[in-house]
């Protein structure tokens, strides 16, 4: 059996447990993964990217560099509504730093004031990066 048979047979398994098997979404889940291995391969590190690009793209996210062609003449980014260049020409994301409970907690907490903030300085070509704080 080959590695991509293994993946979604073992895929095929655990998307029964939570009755996903009898769904369109189990055969979408399988046909992303089965698409995304036929176009890059055996390359496991590769496909969890392009899937984690997918989620990205879900939450509006950019998922390729900012650079100064991407912003108005107000100094707003026109990709990602959370980053802007302010009066002096400094580059700022108000959501380079998400709070959360652990690190798979699907809920993002983004901190305005007190000593910890989500905003950050940036620099220009930029790559969203969202640092991620553990909070109890």
């Amino acid at each position: 059996m080959s590695w991509i048979e293994s993946v979604l047979d073992y895929s095929k398994s655990e998307l029964k447990f939570i009755g996903f098997d009898k769904s369109e979404l189990g055969d979408i889940m399988l046909e992303t993964i089965k698409k995304t291995h036929e176009s890059v391969g055996n390359k496991p590190m590769l496909i969890k990217t392009i899937i984690r690009m997918m989620s990205d793209l879900v939450d509006k996210k950019p998922i390729s560099v900012i650079t100064e062609n991407d912003f108005d003449e107000g100094g707003r980014c026109t990709r990602y509504e959370y980053i802007y260049r302010d009066k002096h020409g400094k580059y700022y994301n108000d959501r380079a730093v998400v709070f959360k409970k652990s690190l798979d907690d699907p809920n993002s907490q983004y901190l305005y004031q007190g000593q910890e903030r989500s905003k950050k300085e940036i620099s220009l070509p930029y790559l969203l990066n969202e640092e991620v704080v553990i909070v109890p």
